[in-house]
């Protein structure tokens, strides 16, 4: 009874997910149209080139040309025959038809595959674009629960196999239903006792596509899931190339590269084992049925309702009918991969975007910054991040954030800048609960420069006024890559400003990226500053400068820097030093190394395992 249900509610889902799929592809209602009308004209003329069979045959035989079948009947009203005799008639007629239906026939086919191709495309740029966009404004952390690779993966590959059972698969129905359809009515015309033997082998049929279908979805989710593995394990050796190089890693990348390589052909070839297996059953079914259909055919009772060109039609247009069954038949692996991959599409399209449940817009924000309580655990973790945080930072003033790896720096971070949401306590900023505050308005008074730099393949001046920031002036963008110590080598570029920087900052030296990266956090000029290290990657000259540049941006703001550098901890208001997810100490540099063991060990390691 179960495996029944189960049975039931997978065809409910196939059905809903199948039909969610056709609502893309039926927006475009226009191409669909004429993909339908082409499609039309298409199975009609293989109707018609059929039936011009029986009115060249029975030309020959001398037979009475208003019988002889459609395409004599529209000849004769296009052209009268007058005095001529059937097979002069014929001589000109038959020709000409020819060519007037292959040519409408190939008309229809160039119309229904141009816009069906036509919504195809627009299908997968939509589908493309929309999980994009949810993607970028998902939940910090539904985006952790996968790898890059998985990610560009969704975006790309498993896109494509939606498009297919949208409008692939919808195109192969069309043409391939239609032609049957008109070939079926155009045998039941001509003898329905004789169509009919067609349609005993049709459950057999049925039974061959329902088995393999099965499979097909069990294979095709295998190579979306192995896809994946594929892309993330080149997204993972193609950025950490330089490693796999000097640790002598290539082999081993290369290894594990041919691994999901080989297990994505594995299920590539089952897959194509069960269609490989099923069209030569289904051809052995409709070769029985035309076997069957010959026999009856040639029985003397049944030739004798036929006229010599109306049995060769008949069996022209029976022969006709195995291209489009085999190939509705393999339709059904194309469905199925796209229902595969619709079920991780549309679960990524119906996640949430970040949660924002705040309101309030405050005009004024000074920047106090306080915590109260707070724990977090990530998602599927079984021990706390952070437990019981409690401390604050008076407006103005700079609090630096010191501790060993592991101890909960980071996880601060992303609860700050609303990553993530603490779990129990609250994060206020100028006493109001920083959940109410509306999210777009909270982000607005934050700066924030990461230890890992994010630059894109744009200009350096687009990098600096990134988003919000590109009506700021061509002078207020250099007045802040000054300040962050950018504007000297900025100027020695190629197009200075104007020069677009590779991907990831390719090109710059780890440092000149971190100093665009704080002439964006100056050019925001935010009320809070966010520091996770900012001057790590530079070198002493450099971080002095950046140092000094830094020290006068806080002038009016609050700023919250996770500090591996002496320097830094030393001149800010207040340190917080963080153990196990835990606050352990906080007070002045000065205090700290009095009373704190752990800050006088960290002091003594000068601050390097953090």
């Amino acid at each position: 009874m179960n495996s029944v249900s189960n049975k039931v509610a997978l065809k409910t889902s196939d059905t809903a997910l199948y039909r969610r799929l056709l609502g893309y592809a039926l927006a475009y209602k226009g191409s669909l149209i004429l993909s339908f009308v082409g499609y039309v004209i298409y199975s009609i003329g293989n109707v018609l080139l059929a039936d011009l069979t029986q009115f060249l045959l029975d030309s020959l035989g001398g037979e009475p040309l208003l019988e002889v079948g459609f395409v004599s009947q529209m000849s004769q009203w296009v052209w009268p025959p007058g005095d001529k005799s059937p097979t002069d008639y014929a001589r000109i007629a038959v020709p000409v038809a020819a060519i007037f239906l292959s040519l409408g026939r190939a008309l229809g086919f160039f119309a229904g595959s141009y816009f069906m191709n036509k919504v195809a495309r627009s299908v997968v740029h939509v589908l493309r674009t929309q999980l994009f966009d949810v993607l970028i404004r998902a939940p910090r952390q539904h985006i952790d629960r996968f790898s890059t690779g998985e990610l560009l993966s969704k975006v790309t590959f498993n896109v494509e196999q939606v498009s297919g059972a949208a409008s692939d698969a919808l195109k192969s129905i069309l043409r391939e239903g239609l032609t049957i359809l008109a070939l079926v009515s155009y045998m039941l015309y001509l003898n329905w006792e004789l169509t009919a033997v067609f349609f005993v082998v049709a459950p057999a049929i049925g039974l061959v596509v329902h088995a393999v279908g099965k499979h097909f979805r069990r294979y095709s989710r295998r190579i979306q899931e192995s896809m994946g593995s594929v892309t993330e394990v080149t997204a993972e050796s193609l950025s950490g190339l330089d490693d796999v190089r000097i640790y002598g890693a290539t082999e081993q990348v290369s290894a594990r590269f041919e691994t999901v390589s080989e297990f994505n052909k594995q299920q590539s070839l089952k897959l194509a084992f069960v269609q490989a297996v099923s069209t030569p059953i289904i051809q052995t079914l409709l070769a029985l049925a035309l076997g069957a259909l010959f026999w009856f055919a040639l029985d003397p009772k049944v030739l004798a309702e036929f006229s010599a060109g109306s049995l060769v039609a008949f069996i022209t247009a029976a022969a006709q009918l195995g291209k489009p069954i085999r190939t509705l038949s393999n339709i059904q692996s194309v469905i199925q991969r796209g229902l595969a991959a619709a079920e991780d599409i549309f679960e990524q399209l119906d996640t949430p975007g970040e949660r924002d449940e705040g309101g309030d817009l405050p005009s004024k924000i000074e920047g106090r910054i306080e915590l109260e309580k707070v724990s977090f655990r990530y998602p599927g973790a079984q021990l706390d991040a952070i437990r019981d945080v409690s401390f604050s930072v008076p407006s103005g003033q700079t609090l630096a954030i010191v501790g060993r790896s592991g101890s909960g720096k980071s996880t601060l971070l992303k609860l700050l800048t609303r990553f993530y949401t603490p779990s129990v306590g609250s994060i206020l900023l100028d006493g109001r609960d920083i959940q109410t505050i509306n999210l777009k308005h909270y982000r607005e008074q934050l700066a924030f420069v990461p230890q890992v730099i994010n630059l894109f393949s744009d200009s350096v001046a687009n990098n600096i006024a990134l988003g919000s920031l590109s009506d700021r002036s061509r002078s207020a963008i250099v007045d802040a890559a000054e300040r962050a110590q950018a504007n000297e080598f900025v100027s020695s570029l190629e197009s200075g400003y104007d020069t677009t920087i590779g991907d990831q900052g390719v090109g710059l030296s780890g440092g000149q990226q971190q100093r665009i990266a704080i002439a964006r956090a100056l050019l925001k000029a935010a009320p809070v500053l966010i520091l996770d290290e900012a001057t790590s990657a530079l070198d002493n000259e450099s971080e002095a400068l950046v140092q000094i540049a830094l020290d006068a941006s806080r002038a009016g703001r609050t700023t919250v820097v996770v500090a591996h550098r002496l320097s830094t901890i030393e001149s800010a208001d207040r340190v917080l030093v963080m153990d196990s997810g835990q606050v352990v100490a906080q007070g002045s540099h000065a205090e700290l190394l009095d009373s704190n063991e752990t800050y006088r060990s960290l002091h003594q390691q000068g601050f390097t395992d953090l």
